[in-house]
C-alpha cells in the first residue's frame, strides 16, 4: 500500500505524527509512506519538539518539503534536517504521487 500524508498547517503536525505511528503499527501489509509538507507546515521540520519523532519515523517514512513554501517562510534548505527531501512544488509532488496511485490522507 502506498500512502501520501499531506500537511499544510503547522498545527497539524502532532496529529500527523500520531496518525503515522498508528498507521505503521496497525498495517498488516507492505507499505510506502510519503509525507508532503507545504504552506506554513514546512516550519514543522524546524520544530525541535518534533525532530526526534520525525527522525525515528524517517526510517520508514519519506518526508518532503515544498521549496515554494520554504521561500515564503524564509527557510533556507540547509536549515532542514538531512532526512527531508526538498521538491520545487508540494502541490505538483502531491499530484504526481496521486497519479502513481498513492492513497491521499490529510490529517
Amino acid at each position: 500500500m502506498e500512502v501520501l500524508f499531506h500537511v499544510d498547517e503547522s498545527v497539524m503536525w502532532d496529529l500527523t505524527i500520531k496518525n503515522l505511528n498508528n498507521f505503521i503499527k496497525d498495517i498488516d501489509e507492505e507499505f510506502s509512506i510519503t509525507v508532503v509538507a507545504n504552506g506554513d507546515a514546512v516550519n514543522g521540520y524546524l520544530d525541535v519538539r518534533l525532530s526526534d519523532q520525525m527522525r525515528m519515523l524517517s526510517k520508514s517514512v519519506i518526508f518532503i518539503s515544498c521549496l515554494n513554501s520554504m521561500k515564503k517562510e524564509h527557510i533556507e534548505p540547509e536549515a532542514l534536517p538531512d532526512f527531508v527531501k526538498i521538491v520545487p512544488s508540494g502541490v505538483v509532488e502531491i499530484a504526481k504521487l496521486e497519479e502513481k496511485g498513492f492513497h491521499y490522507i490529510k490529517p
